[in-house]
């Protein structure tokens, strides 16, 4: 799994925002690689740390707060989300053994429960 560095984090378009609906914009990643161009949408909130991974083509992306007890994984497939798992308060324990795990272990143990 490589990790990628060069990811620019903003906030989605008015006009995105709108035709979804929603009243706050939500945070889109876009980077660069072999590939091409990717952006995505992601459900991470404007505090959260955001570490990017890619691996046989999946974008891998782990947003969690460290002053709130949550985290969560999003799964990219192309243009497709193609899983996500979000764990809060006594979940992160039960589901990782700890918290303090570093991003990318984080992500290899969950992405089994992403991609079936």
């Amino acid at each position: 799994m490589k990790r990628i560095t060069n990811v620019e984090i903003g906030k989605e378009s008015f006009e995105d925002m709108h035709k979804a609906g929603r009243w706050n914009p939500s945070l889109e990643i876009t980077f660069r690689d072999r590939g091409g161009s990717h952006t995505y949408k992601i459900s991470a909130g404007y505090a959260d740390e955001i570490h990017v991974y890619r691996e046989a083509g999946i974008t891998y992306v782990l947003a969690r707060n460290t002053h709130l007890p949550y985290m969560g994984v999003e799964a990219f497939e192309g243009d497709e989300v193609v899983g996500d798992i979000y764990l809060q308060e006594g979940q992160v324990e039960e589901v990782l053994g700890r918290s303090d795990l570093a991003p990318a272990t984080i992500v290899r143990r969950l992405r089994d429960y992403l991609i079936q």
